[in-house]
């Protein structure tokens, strides 16, 4: 009586198992590299990214925020409508992270097979509503910047160093110098309503580069950029501190670095690059 009892139980657990084994269900993969990004070079500047993660939706629903490059599986079938969004690091954190509003996104209709991965190559742009207040590339004759009373030296054009095209900019301390800063021009029209306003660049320094903006002739930092011995490109969100002061009517982007007692150059020669640089808005 015992081994009937057993033999039926395991016989009923054997039927539960092999239904749950025929209604799982097999995936279909999605394989995202990296995402093409073009632009119109003498209006919206390089075509140089930083994008992190794809944020990706199915039939207009989120499937997931995938970091770069990524393989994943979707448990959908047949043609669907994907979207593909571009992520960043926010301010370079990688904590923050967050879609970036200003590219568009990638469209296409894709047949989804179980078993099967699709590779989808995206393709973007900025979008056509966007404004360039300030471009700065370093290939032109003049520079656009201006440079704070008491400044040791200004930001130089060369070649020997640069991130693309045929000049970056380069600043260089000599050991008897403490003090460097400079601005772009003013800028009277940025939006205060909320919307997005991000400072790009590309840069490479050794010492802790300090960003940010002059308000109505107040200086407000936005954020300190780490020691690289790389080109980085960078995001930098200066949205929340022109929300701050809404009734402003004077924004200047200040960079800049100074030793003290308490906060000493880290090096003999205090230098750094930077190239491409965009201010960028609604």
């Amino acid at each position: 009586m015992h081994n009937v009892k057993f033999y039926t139980l395991f016989f009923i657990v054997g039927i539960i198992l092999g239904s749950c084994a025929k209604e799982a269900q097999m995936p279909t993969y999605i394989s995202i590299d990296q995402f093409s990004f073009t632009t119109n070079y003498p209006t919206e500047g390089s075509a140089l990214t930083n994008i992190s993660d794809a944020w990706v939706f199915i039939n207009d629903d989120l499937v997931g925020v995938y970091e770069l490059p990524a393989k994943f599986p979707v448990l959908k079938e047949g043609i669907a409508n994907i979207k593909v969004f571009a992520g960043i690091k926010d301010n370079g954190i990688s904590a923050s992270r967050k879609r970036y509003l200003f590219y568009e996104h990638h469209e296409e209709q894709i047949n989804l097979v179980k078993g099967e991965t699709v590779v989808v190559n995206p393709q973007i742009t900025y979008k056509s509503n966007i404004q360039f207040p300030w471009l700065e590339d370093f290939e032109n004759a003049s520079l656009s910047f201006l440079y704070t009373t008491g400044n040791d030296t200004i930001i130089n054009k060369q070649s020997t160093d640069v991130r693309e095209g045929v000049f970056s900019g380069q600043v260089f301390l000599e050991s008897t110098m403490d003090f460097f800063e400079a601005t772009s021009v003013s800028f009277s029209s940025l939006p205060r309503n909320g919307t997005d306003v991000y400072l790009e660049m590309d840069f490479k320094t050794n010492e802790f580069l300090h960003v940010g903006l002059f308000i109505d002739g107040i200086q407000y930092g936005a954020i300190v950029l780490n020691i690289t011995n790389n080109w980085k490109k960078i995001y930098i969100n200066l949205t929340k501190l022109i929300n701050e002061a809404p009734t402003s009517s004077n924004y200047k982007v200040f960079f800049g670095f100074k030793s003290s007692t308490s906060t000493p150059f880290l090096t003999a020669n205090p230098q750094f690059y930077i190239d491409n640089i965009k201010l960028v808005h609604f």
